[in-house]
């Protein structure tokens, strides 16, 4: 079924909206969620859960790309639940990806005026300007949670490759989010 259809559903308040989410992003979103959560009943709940937010966001919302609102609900879902379980073992990947992230992206205590559409439409401005390879292994590394072992395999590079184009594209991007006036 095809994006507009299944957005209509959730307008009209058919329940078939919520199946037909699923049965067209589901193994994306529990995907998303176990590379973040490490834990397929943890992912299970927070899939479910983010069907829950796109029925209540939409109506009044719209989106234009139903895919990455569906996964962008479901990747924050599972990170409230991981930094509730923070404690606990699941990622050194992954704490160490956001660690490298949050490094690049603006600190709402220094910036608390940093505005998160304005923020995001920068950073959606320079993922458009990367090269494809560039831009691929930054969203497998920062969105997809891959680690730096499974995009080397992936994308048929060397680990040390992965690891430099990623710092490199880090460096990239905390240059244009200050030229752009987002303080870091």
């Amino acid at each position: 079924m095809e994006d507009e259809a299944i957005i209509s559903l959730y307008f009209e308040r058919s329940e078939s909206a919520i199946a037909e989410t699923d049965k067209k992003y589901g193994g994306l979103c529990r995907s998303v969620a176990d590379r973040i959560l490490g834990s397929r009943q943890d992912s299970e709940e927070c899939v479910q859960d983010a069907y829950l937010g796109v029925w209540n966001a939409i109506p009044p919302s719209r989106p234009n790309d139903l895919r990455a609102f569906v996964l962008r609900i479901t990747r924050n879902i599972s990170l409230s639940r991981l930094r509730k379980k923070l404690a606990k073992k699941r990622g050194a990947d992954l704490e160490v990806s956001l660690e490298e992230l949050g490094a690049v992206l603006p600190d709402k205590s220094i910036s608390p005026d940093a505005e998160d559409s304005r923020i995001a439409d920068a950073i959606n401005e320079f993922l458009g300007g990367l090269d494809s390879c560039s831009r691929a292994v930054f969203m497998r590394k920062y969105w997809f949670f891959d680690s730096v072992e499974e995009i080397a395999k992936r994308f048929g590079f060397s680990e040390p490759k992965v690891k430099s184009s990623l710092f490199r594209t880090r460096e990239k991007l905390r240059k244009f989010l200050e030229e752009r006036g987002i303080r870091i």
